[in-house]
């Protein structure tokens, strides 16, 4: 398709089970389907981002001490 032979990600699902996209592209997008389908957009609501950091700072400081997961979550 265009997409696929110009570089893009074609947004028809069809493109990507599509055999000559596949063929020129060492079958990246029909092996990159499975993983697409299953991901998910995280949430973008107020006050999401600054929770997300404050978790993840969170998670490194209890990894970065070795600290217990329960400790880590309480």
């Amino acid at each position: 398709g265009l997409y696929a032979a110009a570089g893009g990600q074609p947004g028809h699902a069809a493109a990507w089970e599509d055999e000559a996209v596949n063929v020129a592209t060492g079958d990246f997008y029909r092996g990159t389907r499975a993983t697409l389908e299953g991901a998910w957009v995280r949430p973008r609501h107020d006050g999401y981002m600054a929770f997300q950091q404050a978790a993840s700072d969170r998670l490194n400081e209890g990894l970065a001490g070795r600290q217990d997961a329960p400790r880590v979550v309480a």
